[in-house]
């Protein structure tokens, strides 16, 4: 039993001009692009794809300020693309290519930064630190310190304490290496 079903009239092979004039009535009526004349069927040269630059260095330059100067709040994207003069998606897709991380990222990036050098300067509790630094729960200032710095931030600040001559606090500058975790 064939499953097959006859060939009927209308499949059969139209004469080539009846092909040509059902082409030029197709192209006529917008439905095809005209074919190429079989020379010309090389393939097109592909577009070259749209140069990412990021965000131009002013906008770049007043988000990175508007972070440190309010890096301990509840930032929202929709806040840092408002200073940015952008919209939302926009920005963040800018922000990364100019970067390298995403906005909250680089936010939890520069908390981090900062606990370390309160955690040198002072010795306040952890959770202290994680609240100044706008973190919300010490557990979570722990998770994202782990990450960042590969250690919790209460060995990290026993290591420091060990390498600095009785406790005293390292100066600033010595910071450099411990931030590029």
């Amino acid at each position: 039993m064939s499953f097959h079903a006859a060939p009927s009239a209308a499949d059969a092979v139209l004469p080539a001009q009846a092909h040509a004039d059902l082409n030029a009535e197709v192209r006529r009526l917008k439905l095809l692009a005209p074919h190429p004349a079989p020379d010309d069927r090389a393939m097109p040269a592909p577009k070259p794809a749209r140069a990412r630059s990021g965000l131009v260095a002013w906008r770049l330059k007043r988000v990175l300020s508007f972070m440190e100067e309010h890096y301990w709040e509840a930032l929202t994207l929709a806040e840092m693309a408002r200073v940015a003069g952008l919209s939302r998606m926009h920005f963040a897709a800018q922000f990364r290519i100019s970067t390298g991380v995403k906005p909250h990222e680089y936010l939890l990036r520069l908390r981090v930064e900062r606990a370390q050098k309160l955690m040198m300067e002072s010795d306040e509790p952890l959770a202290q630190v994680a609240f100044s630094v706008g973190f919300q729960t010490q557990a979570h200032f722990t998770t994202v310190f782990r990450r960042f710095a590969a250690t919790t931030p209460h060995r990290w600040r026993s290591e420091q304490m060990v390498r600095t001559p009785h406790g005293v606090a390292a100066p600033a500058r010595a910071l450099g290496s411990a931030h590029q975790a």
